[in-house]
C-alpha cells in the first residue's frame, strides 16, 4: 500500500526485485525496450516470465499520435460538455485529418506483423 497526500494505492505487485547491470547490458536493456510501447519493469517482467515480445516498427509513434488526437478531443469536448464553446468546426476538421494520419500509420505498422 502506498499512501500519496490522503489517498491510499493499493498495489497490485508487492514485490520488488533489484538487480545489477553493467554498462552495455544497461544500453542493451534500455534499446530493447525503447523499441516497445512497454515500461521498464513491464518489459523485464514479460522477458522472466516467458511471454512473447512482440516488435512492431512505428508502433510507439502511432501510440503517441493516437494520445495527441485524445488530448485535442478532451480539450474541445470538455467545454462543449459545460456549454462554454459551442462553434467546433476547425477544431473537428484537424482532428478529423490527425485521425486519418493515425489510421494510414496503423495500417502500415499492421502490414509490417
Amino acid at each position: 500500500m502506498v499512501e500519496i497526500g490522503h489517498y491510499v494505492m493499493v498495489r497490485k505487485r508487492n514485490y520488488p526485485i533489484t538487480i545489477w547491470l553493467d554498462e552495455k547490458e544497461m544500453i542493451l536493456l534500455k534499446d530493447k525496450v525503447s523499441k516497445t510501447y512497454f515500461c521498464r519493469s513491464e518489459y523485464i517482467r514479460k522477458c522472466s516470465l516467458g511471454k512473447d515480445i512482440k516488435v512492431v516498427p512505428g508502433i510507439r509513434e502511432l501510440i503517441i499520435e493516437i494520445k495527441r488526437i485524445g488530448n485535442s478531443l478532451d480539450k474541445i469536448t470538455s467545454p462543449v460538455n459545460c456549454g462554454t464553446l459551442t462553434v467546433v468546426g476547425d477544431n473537428l476538421e484537424s482532428i478529423k485529418e490527425d485521425l486519418k494520419n493515425a489510421w494510414s500509420m496503423l495500417a502500415v505498422a499492421m502490414k509490417k506483423i
